[in-house]
């Protein structure tokens, strides 16, 4: 296409754009090397130390959470089994509430001591 363009009368614009182009490429870029990293041990070892203690800090929130877990857990399951004792125990209080209206029909018994023989 340059060839072309570069025997085509007119059409200056592009002919310096291709121009331009060409003396681009002859030109030598630098290559650009970056900065050597200065190898200061304290560097590396102060990263070690900071993922070190985030996972540390992790690790015992973890464990503080799931440790309240469990207590909510057990609390839970102190409160039902609770539940269970007070149903258990009404059950047995309506039971002795039949028992208490069967006392009443005694009393004549007990007030005229019918029930010791007297011969």
């Amino acid at each position: 296409m340059r060839k072309l363009l570069l025997q085509e009368e007119g059409r200056e614009q592009e002919k310096s754009f291709f121009l331009g182009l060409d003396k681009l490429s002859k030109a030598s870029a630098k290559a650009i090397t970056p900065a050597p990293k200065s190898l200061d041990p304290w560097k590396n070892w102060l990263r070690y130390a900071a993922a070190l203690a985030i996972l540390f800090i992790s690790s015992w929130v973890s464990y503080n959470s799931y440790q309240s877990y469990q207590e909510r857990k057990a609390y839970e399951e102190v409160m039902q089994a609770f539940i269970l004792i007070q149903d258990n125990l009404q059950k047995g209080t309506a039971q002795f509430e039949a028992m208490e209206d069967l006392k009443y029909l005694n009393t004549t018994h007990e007030m005229f001591n019918i029930d010791d023989p007297k011969y």
